[in-house]
């Protein structure tokens, strides 16, 4: 009984504490401070937050950050508490350095009072400007800053052409990607365009609640900041880039008009890739400026245009590979079949000059590609004719995609109904012959050259170029992994051997058309190219514009090859005098990065 009235008396105590308790938080809430919350119900808003994600980060092959972010102070205006706009936009024109007019197109014609009750006038604004701003915060409170994440580029310039560049979102652009609003970032190309999916992440949303004059309301007695959902962060792009390597070839390829690609000859992986000239993808941050943006896209040099993708060039004597492995897989020649060059090459009455006027004499398939001798494709053009010269066009990547995970053309492979649909004309063969060379209705670019060259690297194989190895999430879960995807060209292996052991011969051979293209230790395998972009009698070269095009394509080591190397100058000249030592440069700096070799 004693322990039961002692039991009874605790719970009794128990209660009256709990609601002595409930009593002072209530007369706490009512009466002390009945007049704030009265006040606060009267005369408090809510403003809507949207909270941008941070775009995710792109890294080199050993996480090296190629594209990071940094913090921004973005101004924003609430257009509805706007109380005197004149007042307003003669405060940020001076703050901003941004035309009156222009500044009430933004906050108008970007509101959209149905989603968030706030519009972004400028991104990363200075610390002055801050400054400034929140000396006035009275005066204007229908002005605000966010922190938010922007794009920065610790190497400037670097890899400019595939990486791409953001840009403000467009009403098509809205309406694919439902998460946007017209403030958000998007990529506009390159792999910010063709990653935007796993870049760009999912917004958080918040609301704050102000005043009647549109300024924040902080209160110890209520919460002012509710946080509706956090954002998520974009997920990294973990590429095939090495970073050190991609410096070194950007530096080598500076003073040049061109294109270089380094390639991984067996599962297509992109070490490098420089276009040149390029440009500073950070000017599109803030928004790029109408005269920045005209003086790029009527720049004569085109820095907007990757060129390893999107030039189209003629492909000039590298395209003989195709020529060689074409007539010897239709058993049109073997390795003992010759033909005689005098210089030139007559079909009916037309004369085919070949490049060395003298002559080569005689020449079978070794000797034609070492040397380069023009004559003997010729030759070899008229047994297999363009039909079977375009199947094997096709089957080592010509005129069509590579499959690379940014944009690119497809270039030309011609034949004879290309040409009727194209150009309502018959096919002559005359048009094989030059077609034979790398000349006529041909065109491809350079990242084509390199495949095709990878092909003949690693015994036969059409492999996929690519920049993305993995795309890992903000929690560190593996989104995407690139699987190798790699499939037969069609050409045996004895026919694969004959070819690659020419290419060893342009290099080595002291008649080869690329001996600067030696290295001391490692032996390389490569084809010259020189394209013309004019036809040889009908003008004496004297302007630069009328040079032509110097290629190289190659791969090393040439015993266990592990990438290609693809160079094109534009308006260079020769391919062996202009672009094999440039390959020769890009070459020591592979092998000097790997510590398995010793390059003296």
């Amino acid at each position: 009984m004693e322990n039961y009235t002692r039991k009874f008396l605790v719970s009794v105590f128990i209660l009256f504490l709990f609601f002595s308790i409930l009593g002072i938080r209530i007369w706490y809430l009512q009466i002390l401070k009945g007049d704030e919350f009265e006040k606060f119900s009267r005369n408090n808003r809510i403003r809507n937050i949207r909270i941008a994600p941070p775009r995710g980060r792109i890294l080199d092959r050993n996480g090296k950050g190629i594209v990071i972010n940094r913090s921004s102070f973005d101004l924003y205006v609430v257009p509805s508490d706007i109380k005197n706009l004149d007042t307003l936009l003669s405060f940020l024109s001076q703050l901003l350095l941004i035309d009156e007019q222009e500044l009430k197109r933004r906050i108008y014609s970007s509101y959209d009072s149905q989603k968030f009750n706030q519009v972004l006038i400028a991104r990363d604004i200075t610390r002055d400007q801050l400054a400034i701003l929140e000396s006035r915060r009275d005066s204007f409170p229908w002005v605000f800053v966010e922190v938010s994440k922007i794009r920065e580029y610790p190497y400037g310039k670097l890899g400019a052409n595939f990486i791409g560049y953001v840009g403000k979102t467009t009403k098509s652009d809205l309406k694919e990607y439902r998460d946007l609003t017209g403030f958000d970032l998007i990529g506009k190309s390159g792999l910010e365009k063709s990653y935007q999916n796993y870049l760009q992440g999912s917004p958080g949303y918040l609301q704050k609640v102000t005043d009647a004059f549109g300024r924040e309301i902080k209160s110890s007695v209520y919460k002012t900041d509710i946080s509706l959902k956090q954002s998520d962060p974009g997920s990294d792009l973990i590429l095939t880039i090495d970073l050190d390597l991609q410096l070194a070839v950007e530096k080598i390829l500076s003073e040049y008009t061109g294109a270089v690609v380094v390639m991984n000859v067996h599962n297509g992986e992109i070490l490098s890739m420089v276009s040149s000239p390029s440009y500073d993808p950070s000017i599109f941050v803030k928004g790029v400026e109408s005269g920045d943006w005209k003086k790029l896209i009527s720049d004569k040099n085109y820095p907007l245009m990757n060129r390893v993708t999107r030039g189209l060039y003629p492909p000039g004597s590298v395209y003989k590979i195709v020529t060689g492995a074409a007539a010897l897989e239709e058993r049109a020649i073997d390795t003992n079949t010759r033909f005689y060059c005098p210089g030139h090459y007559r079909l009916g009455n037309k004369i085919f000059r070949c490049w060395k006027s003298s002559g080569h004499g005689w020449v079978n398939i070794h000797k034609a590609i070492v040397e380069s001798c023009d004559v003997f494709f010729y030759e070899v053009s008229q047994i297999i004719g363009i039909e079977k010269l375009y199947k094997y066009s096709k089957l080592m990547g010509y005129g069509a995609a590579t499959g690379i995970d940014i944009a690119e053309k497809y270039g030309i492979s011609p034949n004879k109904s290309w040409k009727k649909k194209r150009l309502n004309k018959p096919w002559y063969k005359g048009d094989t012959v030059n077609v034979a060379i790398g000349q006529g209705y041909l065109s491809v670019t350079p990242l084509q050259v390199a495949v095709m060259t990878s092909s003949i690297a690693n015994g036969g194989y059409k492999i996929t170029p690519h920049f993305v190895k993995e795309v890992i999430s903000s929690k560190g879960q593996q989104l995407y992994k690139y699987k190798n995807n790699k499939k037969r060209i069609g050409i045996g292996d004895e026919y694969i051997s004959v070819i690659s052991g020419a290419m060893v011969g342009v290099v080595n051979q002291q008649n080869g058309t690329a001996k600067r293209a030696r290295l001391e230790n490692i032996e390389v395998a490569g084809k010259t190219g020189t394209a013309q972009v004019v036809a040889l009698d009908s003008i004496k070269i004297k302007n630069k514009k009328y040079e032509h095009h110097a290629w190289f394509t190659s791969f090393a080591p040439a015993n266990s090859p592990e990438i290609a190397v693809t160079v094109l100058v534009e308006h260079g000249g020769k391919g062996g005098a202009v672009a094999s030592p440039i390959a020769k440069r890009v070459l020591e700096s592979y092998f000097k990065l790997d510590s398995q070799y010793s390059l003296q």
